[in-house]
């Protein structure tokens, strides 16, 4: 192997000796070494973020229509649209203007360029989104539930008794900024993870926040485990004592007996 001050070194023709540049990137170096990563990167912030947009607008539209009456966890309410709108607009500008920022410039710290296997891909997978769950349990629960400060901004999202999916962002902007840290954080400590791992994380994230607000039962079996976390999930905004902290699997409230 060739040493670091082999990148210095020339040959007498003036060409670049041959051996391996060890040396770090600095910071203006581009996103992940090649503008190839850069690509995908942006198709999975467009196709992410437009679809997690459109699951709002059609699950609420569901929820509004009478042929869920009997998919329904609770009746529909009169909603306040321009209360909501005041709210849900600028945390939905927020949301994805980070996303966006820690995709693109801050991916170096916990995305890996390069191929995966299936296998690899799922290990990145279930092993952030389980460190995500757990964090986020953690912060939802002791932070936002227990926490004298923190607790005055997260009854702001529990005003809302019987959410729909549009609410998914009826919060405070420091709750979501909070949030989307817990997300990087736990991309931070399993990663660095793929970049297709990434798109199914960031998936996940974005499209299982609004489903859980829907108040639909959804029926397809393959979509049990998301009604039982909507169900979780709206027994937990009636009320700030109550328990069903997790967002991503019920796995943390049942080990820490908070499942109701």
């Amino acid at each position: 192997m060739a040493s670091s001050g082999d990148a210095g070194r020339r040959m007498p023709d003036g060409t670049a000796a041959p051996g391996c540049d060890l040396r770090l990137p600095g910071p203006d170096a581009p996103l992940l070494g090649s503008a190839t990563t850069m690509s995908p990167l942006l198709l999975i912030l467009i196709v992410v973020l437009t679809t997690a947009a459109a699951l709002e607008l059609s699950l609420t539209a569901l929820f509004l229509s009478r042929r869920s009456d009997d998919r329904k966890i609770y009746a529909a309410r009169p909603k306040q649209l321009a209360r909501i709108l005041r709210i849900v607009a600028p945390n939905s500008i927020l949301s994805g203007a980070v996303v966006t920022l820690m995709t693109l410039y801050g991916s170096r710290w916990f995305i890996a360029p390069g191929s995966t296997s299936a296998l690899e891909l799922i290990g990145d997978v279930v092993m952030t989104l389980a460190v995500y769950d757990l964090l986020y349990y953690l912060l939802h629960r002791y932070v936002f539930h227990e926490s004298a400060l923190l607790r005055s901004i997260h009854v702001l999202h529990h005003t809302v008794k019987f959410p729909t999916a549009a609410e998914s962002l009826y919060v405070h902007p420091v709750e979501n900024l909070l949030g989307l840290a817990t997300l990087q954080v736990s991309l931070i400590l399993v990663g660095p993870v793929s970049v297709p791992a990434y798109a199914v994380i960031l998936a996940v994230y974005s499209w299982l926040n609004v489903a859980i607000h829907s108040g639909l039962d959804f029926a397809h079996p393959v979509l049990r485990p998301v009604a039982r976390m909507v169900r979780n999930h709206a027994k937990h905004h009636r009320s700030m004592r109550a328990g069903n902290y997790a967002s991503i699997t019920p796995i943390p409230d049942i080990l820490f007996g908070t499942e109701e």
